[in-house]
C-alpha cells in the first residue's frame, strides 16, 4: 500500500518480518501438539521452543536456491537447532503453515476494521441526536419532497452500519479458522488433534473440513462485505458532496486554517474528503470479482490465489480501514448551515403540505381522490409560478369547496406535524 493510504497497525501485521514470525508461531504449535501426543520428546519441544528462530534474510538466500518459500522457511529454522529440527514440520505441508498464518492475521486485521466500524458507529450516533429537532427538506430524485428531521439521516447510516458490523462478524468468524489437515486434507499424515491443539493455542476457529487449502468462499465472503461496507461509505459521501454542492451549502466538509481548495481558484472549498472515500470505495469493490475468482481452485489445490493475495489482502484492508476512519473524522467536522437549511424550507412556500392536505380531506370527507389530487396538483403549478404561498392559491383557487371552514387548513400547516414520530423512531433504532 502506497504511503498516503497506509494504516500503521494494518501495515505492521501484514509486514514480512511479522508473517514469518506468524508461520513459526504456527511450526511451534505443530510441535507442541506433537509433544500432547507423545510423538515428539518434551525435551525436544522445549528446545524448539526456545530456540527456534528465523531470519528472513538468510530464508531469502536459501529460496534463490529452493524456488520456494516454505522450504527455505524450514530449512532457515532447522539452522537454528540441533538434532531437534527433525520435528519441524513433521506432516504438515505448505498451505498448513501459510494458510494459518494469513487467517491469523486476517484475523489480527479484523480487529483493526472493528475498531474503526465501531468509531463511526458512535460518531454518527452522536451526529444523530445532535441533529435529530433540525428540520431540513428530504429529497427524493434530487428534488424537494417534504420537510424531515436532518438526525434521521445520520441515524438511518448508523443503523445500516450496525447491520453491517453484524454481516462482519459472521464473515469474522467463518475465515479466522486454523487449517491443519495435511496435503490432501485427510489428515492421513496428522492427527485431528493436532488441528484442535494449533487452533486453540493460537485463539483461532478449526476449519472443520478443507483440503490442502482453507476454501476460498470464506475469503471471498469477507472481501464482498468489505464492499458492501464500502458501498454504504461511498453513499453517505455522495450525501455530502450533494449537500455541499453551490446550489445547496446545507452542510459541508469543515475547512481547516490554512487549507487550500485549488491551485488556481483561490475561493475554492471543495469536498475532497467525501471524494476521497468515494474513489477508495470503488477501489475495495474490485477487489471483489478477484477474490469470488480466487475460489475457483484445481482439485485439492493450486496456487493461481496465492499470487494476487499477497496483494489483495494488505490493500484491502489498508483501504477499508483509511475510509472508515476519515469518514468518521469527516462527519465528526461536518458544518451545519441552519440558514441555508431553513432558507430552502422557506422557499418552498409551503408547497410540501400537499399531501399532508390530501390526506386530511381523503380521512375527513367523502370526495374522490382523483378530484382531490388533481386539484391540489393544480394549485402546487399555481404556486410555482407565482410569488403567493401554497395556502394563499388552495383559498384562491376552492379548497373551501372540499372542507368545512378556512380554520382546518390553518391547523393542516403545522410543520411540527413532519416531526412528530421523530422520537419514536429514535427509539426503535437505539433500543
Amino acid at each position: 500500500m502506497i504511503d498516503r493510504y497506509a494504516i500503521k497497525k494494518i501495515e505492521e501485521i501484514w509486514a514480512e518480518d511479522n508473517k514469518l514470525n506468524i508461520w513459526l508461531d504456527v511450526e511451534k504449535a505443530v510441535v507442541e501438539a506433537w509433544a500432547t501426543l507423545k510423538i515428539v520428546p518434551n525435551n525436544d519441544c522445549q528446545k524448539i521452543l526456545n530456540n527456534a528462530k528465523i531470519s528472513r534474510t538468510r530464508m531469502l538466500e536459501i529460496e534463490k536456491e529452493t524456488k520456494h518459500d516454505v522450504v527455505a522457511f524450514t530449512r532457515a529454522i532447522s539452522e537454528t537447532l540441533g538434532e531437534e529440527k527433525r520435528w519441524i514440520h513433521l506432516g504438515l505441508t505448505s498451505t498448513d503453515v501459510v494458510d494459518t498464518a494469513q487467517n491469523k492475521m486476517i484475523q489480527l486485521s479484523n480487529y483493526v476494521v472493528f475498531e474503526s466500524l465501531e468509531n463511526l458507529k458512535q460518531t454518527l450516533k452522536q451526529k444523530a441526536i445532535d441533529t435529530k429537532n433540525i428540520l431540513i427538506m428530504g429529497r427524493t430524485h434530487g428534488m424537494f419532497g417534504e420537510p424531515t428531521s436532518l438526525g434521521l439521516k445520520f441515524l438511518l447510516w448508523f443503523d445500516e452500519i450496525s447491520r453491517q458490523i453484524q454481516r462482519f462478524n459472521l464473515a469474522r468468524e467463518q475465515i479466522e479458522v486454523a487449517k491443519i489437515s495435511g496435503s490432501m486434507g485427510n489428515f492421513a499424515n496428522l492427527e485431528i488433534e493436532i488441528e484442535e491443539f494449533v487452533a486453540k493455542k493460537m485463539n483461532l476457529n478449526i476449519d472443520k473440513i478443507s483440503t490442502q487449502v482453507t476454501q476460498r468462499d470464506r475469503h471471498a465472503f469477507l472481501i464482498s462485505i468489505f464492499a458492501n461496507i464500502a458501498s454504504t461509505l461511498e453513499k453517505i459521501a455522495i450525501e455530502i458532496r450533494h449537500f455541499q454542492r453551490s446550489e445547496v451549502q446545507e452542510i459541508s466538509e469543515g475547512f481547516a486554517q490554512g487549507q487550500k481548495g485549488s491551485s488556481s481558484m483561490p475561493h475554492k472549498k471543495n469536498p475532497i474528503s467525501s471524494e476521497n472515500i468515494s474513489g477508495l470505495a470503488r477501489y475495495i469493490r474490485t477487489f471483489v470479482s478477484m477474490s469470488y475468482e480466487n475460489n475457483l481452485l484445481w482439485h485439492e489445490r493450486d496456487i493461481s490465489h496465492s499470487s494476487n493475495e499477497r496483494l489483495l489482502l494488505p490493500d484491502v484492508f489498508n483501504t477499508i480501514v483509511y475510509i472508515l476512519n476519515r469518514l468518521k473524522d469527516t462527519i465528526d467536522n461536518l458544518y451545519i448551515n441552519k440558514e441555508k437549511i431553513e432558507k430552502h424550507i422557506k422557499e418552498q412556500k409551503g408547497i410540501f403540505f400537499s399531501q399532508r392536505v390530501l390526506t386530511y380531506i381523503l380521512i375527513k370527507y367523502n370526495h374522490s381522490r382523483e378530484d382531490v389530487y388533481d386539484f391540489i396538483q393544480m394549485c402546487t403549478l399555481e404556486c410555482q409560478k407565482s410569488d403567493k404561498s401554497f395556502k394563499e392559491v388552495l383559498l384562491e383557487k376552492g379548497i373551501l369547496n372540499y372542507l368545512e371552514n378556512a380554520n382546518e387548513l390553518d391547523e393542516l400547516f403545522n410543520i411540527d406535524y413532519y416531526m412528530r414520530n421523530v422520537e419514536k423512531i429514535f427509539r426503535r433504532v437505539l433500543i
